[in-house]
């Protein structure tokens, strides 16, 4: 059998690629190499999954080569696709979630909706090779060709090489949205602490990123909303080495010069943050001999860089974008031949971000492919 489009890979951009173009009566084949489609799914949002954001997407990727694709499929498109399958959103301070807040419901859609179009899956069924125009593996043909095997983040596989005969090059992985590692130093004791903070991520003495959000204490660096942020911004510059140190202000409402009249005033540390991290407010100035309102607003951890792929729920790199079109994501050195979602060269903020390139990207291709 000759399928008129064959997606690599069954994940977010693969099925949703696969659901439109099916949509338009065309036969379609997911080979995924995992036991089951769409299994990184389930870890998104910490399970609730993040699926869109409300903000505007611009400056939100590493790349413009995404905008194409999600102005022609923005938000409002793509929250009809999901209704159209069967799920209903809801927006909780400008995130867009399913309404049940669970992960495996968006999955349910998206399995159902291959059935109900007739997607043939093919799970455990990995690609080990394209030939010519397009045979997988000596066996499946198809008019064209989807590459949507996403990235070795967590417990993902790369498959980049499948595309590097047809002209296709790739730029290095590098974790994102991943805890960042950190010298222990000034850890002690704050293990499992939580605290909104402002943090501010510094390079060769310069400030490459800054964030406000939640951030998390682990025994070897830090994790939290705001961590995951940062850690895109230092993927995306490429600095693996430890170089970099990252500045937390635990008190961003005040300035230095406010905390530390709050504290001559009789304020304690322990009044204002956790006792825990008052406590290492305290002993870090004592060592220095500093003043706590100091360290309160610049605590720095120093030889940070990204913890490792199997804790990424994003990885920088991919098939560079200058070998595919933006608005179809067709390749230019391969009539018929797609890429979409991570395994192209873009990676978006934290926020639903990646989830809507996932989706706009399959969107794209699946609505235009095996139209000529």
């Amino acid at each position: 059998m000759i399928y008129d489009l064959i997606a690599v890979g069954g994940g977010v951009s693969g099925m949703v690629a696969a659901i439109c173009a099916a949509r338009r009566g065309k036969k379609v084949l997911i080979l995924e190499k995992g036991e089951r489609v769409g299994r990184k799914l389930l870890a998104t949002g910490n399970g609730k999954c993040n699926l869109a954001n409300t903000a505007p997407v611009a400056g939100k990727y590493n790349s413009d080569f995404a905008l194409a694709a999600l102005r022609e499929f923005p938000l409002e498109a793509q929250i009809e696709f999901w209704r159209s399958i069967g799920l209903v959103t809801r927006v909780t301070e400008g995130r867009v979630y399913p309404y049940s807040e669970q992960a495996s419901g968006v999955l349910n859609a998206l399995r159902a909706a291959l059935t109900e179009y007739g997607v043939e899956t093919l799970v455990s069924a990995g690609a080990e090779r394209i030939e010519g125009s397009y045979t997988v593996n000596g066996v499946y043909r198809a008019k064209e060709l989807l590459l949507a095997t996403g990235s070795n983040a967590s417990f993902g596989y790369e498959s980049l090489e499948l595309l590097l005969p047809y002209g296709h090059r790739s730029t290095p992985r590098i974790p994102a949205l991943v805890p960042l590692m950190t010298d222990k130093r000034n850890l002690k004791g704050l293990k499992g602490i939580r605290a909104r903070v402002t943090a501010a991520l510094k390079a060769n003495g310069k400030e490459i990123a800054r964030t406000s959000d939640e951030i998390l204490f682990k025994d070897n660096g830090v994790s939290g909303t705001a961590v995951f942020t940062l850690s895109g911004a230092l993927a995306r510059k490429g600095i693996t080495d430890g170089s970099a140190s990252l500045a937390i202000d635990f008190a961003p409402e005040f300035t230095e010069k406010e905390l530390g009249a709050l504290f001559i005033g009789g304020v304690e540390p322990e009044g204002m943050f956790h006792k825990e991290i008052a406590a290492a407010i305290k002993r870090i100035a004592a060592s220095e001999g500093s003043k706590p309102e100091r360290v309160a607003k610049n605590f720095t951890l120093d030889c940070v860089r990204p913890g490792p792929k199997e804790l990424a729920q994003v990885m920088c790199g991919g098939l560079e974008t200058a070998g595919f079109y933006p608005d179809t994501l067709e390749s230019r050195y391969s009539p018929g031949l797609y890429a979409a979602g991570e395994a192209l060269d873009v990676d978006g903020e934290c926020g639903g971000f990646n989830l809507m390139w996932a989706v706009a990207s399959g969107m794209a291709v699946g609505k235009k492919c095996c139209s000529k």
